[in-house]
């Protein structure tokens, strides 16, 4: 490999790692992945980073921040209960992230500086939510019985118990119900009307 000066070759690391993970998981990826995927010698992850570990980590970063970005532009082209419900949702089905969600909700509950940035996911999300919820309030398009920040964690915590029994098969394999049933929930919480159906 040619050359590159120290922030480059962080760089390629880190994107070479986010590929691996989005495409094998995250426990899949190894130094020795990251080196073929990336062209660099894995004695650089070593150089760049204290650990395979800390790599991995900012990598998954990576991943959180991107999913972030796409979300709200998701949720912003929406209005009313839409606009939250993009960002409660996987806009593409055949994508790989709540897969690695999972994986990630798991491993983190062992790992420390995982755990970190787990939780800082988490808090991002949190944050989409609710600035969503003020903004549709503003625009009247939503209404809100109690705070927006108490709301969001009610609608995250919702879609995670969703996605908990989808995962183990008690919502029939039904790919839409999720969506349906976590929609229905939105409309409870914030439709201005009472028709909820």
């Amino acid at each position: 490999m040619s050359y590159l000066k120290a922030d480059a070759r962080t760089e390629l690391l880190i994107d070479a790692t986010r590929a691996l993970i989005q495409k094998e998981g995250y426990a899949a990826v190894t130094a020795r992945k990251i080196a073929q995927a990336s062209g660099a010698a894995i004695g650089h992850i070593n150089r760049h980073f204290t650990s395979l570990n800390q790599l991995k980590c900012q990598a998954f970063l990576a991943i959180v921040h991107e999913k972030v970005v796409e979300h709200q532009a998701a949720s912003a082209a929406r209005e009313g209960v839409d606009s939250v419900l993009a960002l409660l949702v996987e806009p593409d089905k055949k994508d790989h992230r709540m897969e690695l969600w999972r994986e990630v909700s798991i491993l983190a509950q062992q790992d420390k500086e995982l755990h970190e940035i787990f939780v800082y996911a988490l808090h991002l999300w949190h944050r989409s939510v609710s600035s969503t919820i003020e903004r549709g309030m503003r625009q009247k398009l939503l209404r809100c019985h109690d705070s927006p920040s108490a709301t969001a964690w009610r609608l995250i915590g919702q879609t995670l118990g969703q996605d908990s029994l989808a995962m183990h098969g008690m919502l029939n394999g039904q790919p839409d119900v999720v969506k349906s049933n976590l929609l229905h929930l939105i409309r409870l919480e914030l439709q201005p009307t009472m028709d909820v159906s």
